[in-house]
């Protein structure tokens, strides 16, 4: 495969409509605005929307939406966490999705981010640590990067560093912080979990029965557009039916 940098048009790569892709477009918007909402709810409110973080010893007594939900939280003490995991989705998620379809793209990226929640749950047990909250999508977003790394390894990031490499060093600080940052080791785990659960989702062929076409990818404000269309069709239709039959004094459609 020939090298290239990421950070370009990726008309030139598998066939995308342009630079961000419909699903990603969608995940950018969506975390935005509820990180927005969250900081907003907590300042003027105080709300802290626990239920729908991820708390192990809650996960373990039912409250499974968490394995989902805190995919879509991010911390509100300050912009770097949510910043680093946009910027991130919005340099590798374009070429997955175009290779992959949005459909099959998006449950990829929910997948990695429930097997990274799992994980987390599981590591709290030993680590004492079901108490202890997570938020934010970056199990999500390190899932897309085993992805990445394993289907564009020679592209280049930062002009500089091949896929794979980016991969195994992120990959690598992961594992460290999990084993020597006691502060921080949830979130570390979180990213082994990510990590690993893109991995086997790929290499096992789990990937391809999750549905998609590749190259087709679903554009949910294209697809309204055309039922708009195809609804004021039908209306003028009808309305011209209507104003045939009163000056004719019959329905010019129906056939004798």
């Amino acid at each position: 495969m020939s090298m290239g940098s990421p950070f370009r048009s990726f008309s030139s790569g598998p066939s995308s409509s342009g630079f961000v892709t419909p699903g990603v477009k969608w995940l950018l918007i969506g975390n935005t605005a509820i990180f927005v909402f969250t900081l907003l709810g907590r300042a003027f409110a105080g709300w802290h929307f626990q239920a729908f973080k991820l708390i192990p010893q809650d996960v373990f007594s039912g409250s499974l939406w968490q394995l989902v939900t805190y995919q879509f939280l991010h911390d509100v003490n300050g912009f770097q966490h949510i910043l680093f995991n946009m910027v991130s989705l919005f340099f590798t998620g374009p070429m997955l999705e175009s290779a992959w379809g949005t459909t099959r793209f998006l449950r990829y990226y929910l997948l990695s981010g429930i097997g990274a929640g799992i994980l987390v749950c599981l590591a709290s047990v030993p680590f004492g640590t079901t108490e202890q909250v997570t938020v934010g999508c970056s199990g999500s977003i390190f899932g897309l990067m085993i992805a990445y790394g394993l289907l564009f390894p020679n592209l280049l990031f930062f002009g500089a560093i091949p896929a794979r490499y980016f991969v195994m060093i992120f990959g690598a600080i992961s594992l460290l912080g999990a084993i020597a940052m006691d502060g921080t080791r949830v979130s570390y785990i979180a990213h082994l979990g990510g990590l690993l659960t893109g991995w086997l989702l790929i290499r096992t062929g789990t990937l391809q029965r999750l549905g998609g076409k590749p190259g087709k990818a679903w554009d949910p404000l294209a697809s309204f557009r055309q039922q708009w269309k195809e609804w004021k069709l039908r209306r003028a239709r009808r309305k011209f039916q209507v104003y045939m039959k009163q000056k004719s004094g019959r329905d010019p459609f129906d056939v004798q």
